[in-house]
């Protein structure tokens, strides 16, 4: 259809336009915001200013992109690669291509290094399936560490000083739930003296569970309860259990080995039975 129009308008269009970049993406802004609020005369208005004002060759372009048929020869993902090597997974979590180009303009900057900030959600990392019998070559042969998989609910905590921030795996905030200072929620009140003096700030990321204190067990997801609504006369309590550390006193630590943040993990707070627990591991080398 693009290349139709454009052998139809070649001769009746000025030869030469007089919009800049900016002007055409501000009247498509405009024709996007309109077709959302079903404006149909602003949107015929800011057709009309294009159409006016562009060649017969921008034309085709301006066609193109609306109608969302490019034909470039090459993919969104390509162009994203070319950009940065982590565009494509932050436009993925925020859709945003505005944010792909602030954050990811300096290509020595990597995905975690902007992703990871006080009190902003992010996506976590996420555990794969492995082959057992592979283990030792997808290690290199290295040591690794072997941890009990819990059945609770992904959750990230940012705590800054006496402020504290609770958010899935999705990004939603339960900081109301669990507690945004020492004098509330469900979990806050019960862990807050147990960090250590020179604790400023830090993100850790974990699994809320739910722990029965009489039979001192944790329940599971088949038991039929939600930890993000549990009500304050339930015999069960809240417990979380962290197994990473990503940043500690403003420095973020994704770049660090998982070792050295277990070194640090073990240093900022003193466990409690039932309240808050650091994740059991084993070194292995083996697969035995």
């Amino acid at each position: 259809f693009a290349a139709i129009a454009y052998f139809v308008l070649k001769s009746r269009c000025r030869k030469d336009g007089n919009l800049t970049i900016q002007d055409v993406n501000d009247q498509l802004d405009a024709i996007a915001s309109n077709n959302a609020g079903r404006k149909k005369e602003l949107i015929e208005k800011s057709l009309l200013h294009l159409i006016a004002n562009t060649t017969a060759l921008e034309q085709k372009w301006l066609i193109r992109m609306i109608i969302k048929d490019m034909k470039l020869g090459f993919s969104q993902q390509t162009v994203f690669s070319i950009f940065h090597r982590d565009a494509a997974e932050l436009h993925n979590v925020t859709t945003d291509l505005e944010k792909v180009c602030i954050q990811l303009h300096d290509p020595s900057v990597c995905l975690s290094d902007v992703s990871i900030s006080m009190f902003s959600a992010f996506k976590p990392m996420l555990a794969a399936i492995a082959n057992i019998q592979r283990i030792e070559k997808q290690m290199n042969n290295q040591s690794f560490y072997i941890e009990t998989k819990l059945d609770g609910e992904r959750m990230q905590l940012h705590k800054d000083g006496d402020v504290y921030k609770y958010f899935s795996r999705n990004g939603f905030d339960y900081t109301q739930q669990f507690g945004g200072s020492p004098l509330e929620g469900s979990l806050t009140p019960f862990i807050h003296n147990v960090f250590c003096k020179d604790l400023q700030n830090c993100i850790l990321d974990g699994e809320m569970m739910a722990y029965n204190p009489n039979t001192k067990t944790f329940m599971q997801k088949g038991n039929k309860f939600d930890i993000k609504r549990m009500v304050d006369d339930s015999e069960l309590q809240t417990c979380y259990c962290v197994f990473d550390i990503l940043m500690f006193n403003n420095q973020k630590l994704a770049h660090e080995t998982l070792r050295k943040r277990y070194d640090i993990l073990n240093e900022i707070f003193t466990p409690i039975t039932g309240r808050f627990h650091i994740v059991q591991r084993k070194e292995a080398i083996t697969k035995k």
